[in-house]
């Protein structure tokens, strides 16, 4: 058809053709040092080599899906398997042109998420929503299998150009790299991944880091969050880098690793505001350890020997480090104690698998207990953590990012503390007049007292805790 341009299929093209997705100013990713002053420090340098990286498709064992019930009062609640029901409840309203308190989500668990359930979970709730406003009768929808991985979006692909300089003992002085992004033809979560993609790659200490990185929009189907997304692609493209240094001096590639991991000075320059204090700094005790622990020298000299008498079949050994920075988001939580002294939770994180649900109820009856009257000590066995619901607990945000768990167990914390600073004053009372108090009779006459036995707390993490670094190493063997 006349007027029409031919598609954008590749990055190459989207370059040409300047379609990028812009990135936001306050995640757009910071360089690191002097790379100009790294580069004429180093003695070899590695120019423009590149790594192409594929996409990966979710598989999860549910598949998308949802059910979509319309009740009275033009109101409509949508049983959703996502990770964000606050996102789908806003988008929900906004489809159907109505209020938000007409819209209820509802998220009892997701059978598989990682990253998946997100956005990609917005389409067929939002459809099957539409269905049941128009047709007013319930509507469920659920993908097959080969719908599914046509409309997953996976892992984002990317085309890499990088220089590197180095000494010659292999200690790297500065990378630059060149990322080409294949975001595809809607934004999703692309806008993200640089800053994800950098903060993994700044695991080792380069010297000087620097870097252009273009998302590209391009006519294929959106790319989306696939845990952890832009981190797998991070950590592949350092320790690709590592290694062709190594191979280029021909030197062992655990002594690269080695020479390369950051000290405290290092560690503040590529992450900064968020390095913490020397002693947290665990990365080389944790590297030593792991060398320790998993007989590492023994098994690579075994390796060495095995792959000298065998031609064909060859055997590796490896030992990697990691750097992750953790972001702490603010998070709601409820907690209700019933007439019979049961107890209900109900926080905004979603049951993945993660055991969210059980750190959750371990919480409340740690926090509960501290009442100590008899009974209390047995609290668990009378807690349960109910569904998610968007209309009862707002601002619930995204399960994402491995903090829900630990945010959403401070905010039923909170709600427990709460509680017990109402509840300690009528135990105190009930012991003078009648000696020691079940946990059973303090929340009888705690209700004929008209004592408030249902607590809502917003956890907000400090401002100087909401980002810090974890750290890990790990051994693996190939046969």
């Amino acid at each position: 058809m006349e007027g029409l341009t031919s598609p954008i299929l590749t990055v190459e093209q989207a370059v040409e053709r300047s379609s990028f997705f812009e990135i936001p100013s306050f995640i757009n990713p910071q360089p690191a040092g002097d790379i100009l002053k790294g580069m004429d420090e180093a003695d070899q340098k590695i120019m423009s080599a590149e790594i192409r990286l594929g996409s990966q498709y979710h598989f999860c064992l549910e598949t998308q899906t949802a059910m979509a019930v319309p009740e009275e009062d033009n109101c409509m609640v949508v049983y959703s398997s996502t990770q964000c029901p606050e996102t789908a409840h806003q988008n929900l309203a906004k489809c159907l042109g109505l209020p938000e308190h007409n819209i209820r989500v509802i998220t009892r668990r997701v059978g598989g998420g990682f990253g998946g359930k997100a956005l990609k979970a917005m389409t067929v709730a939002t459809a099957c929503a539409l269905a049941a406003y128009k047709l007013r009768r319930p509507v469920r929808i659920y993908n097959n299998r080969k719908t599914d991985m046509l409309t997953a979006g996976g892992r984002h692909p990317m085309k890499i150009t990088y220089s590197v300089g180095f000494k010659n003992d292999g200690k790297v002085t500065a990378l630059h790299l060149d990322i080409l992004i294949n975001g595809g033809m809607d934004a999703d979560v692309s806008p993200m991944i640089p800053n994800d993609l950098v903060g993994a790659l700044k695991k080792y200490d380069w010297g000087a880091l620097s870097f252009d990185v273009k998302v590209c929009k391009t006519n294929q189907s959106s790319r989306t969050a696939m845990s952890p997304p832009g981190e797998v692609q991070g950590t592949y493209i350092a320790e690709a880098v590592i290694e062709n240094v190594a191979s280029h001096l021909k030197m062992d590639v655990d002594s690269v690793r080695s020479r390369n991991l950051h000290s405290f000075e290092s560690l503040c320059c590529f992450y900064k505001g968020c390095a913490g204090e020397p002693e947290e700094l665990t990365l080389p005790s944790l590297w030593d350890k792991v060398a320790q622990s998993s007989g590492y020298y023994r098994r690579t000299e075994t390796i060495k020997e095995f792959n000298q008498v065998n031609k064909w079949h060859k055997r590796g050994i490896s030992r990697i480090p990691l750097v992750h920075k953790v972001s702490v988001r603010a998070t709601p939580g409820k907690v209700s104690i019933l007439s019979d002294g049961s107890v209900s939770v109900e926080v905004g994180g979603i049951e993945l698998g993660q055991g969210l649900w059980t750190k959750a109820k371990r919480m409340a009856a740690f926090g509960l207990s501290s009442i100590r009257c008899e009974g209390s000590s047995d609290l668990l066995r009378k807690v349960r953590v109910v569904q998610t619901d968007s209309l009862s607990l707002t601002q619930g945000g995204w399960t994402a990012g491995s903090t829900t768990s630990e945010s959403s167990c401070a905010a039923v914390k909170l709600c427990c503390d709460v509680l017990v600073e109402r509840l300690i004053p009528l135990k105190e009372r009930l012991e003078q007049q009648m000696g020691p108090v079940t946990w059973e009779t303090l929340i009888s006459m705690a209700g004929m007292h008209s004592v408030n036995l249902s607590a809502s707390c917003y956890f907000v993490p400090d401002f100087d805790a909401m980002n810090y670094l974890i750290y890990g190493a790990a051994v693996s063997e190939y046969r």
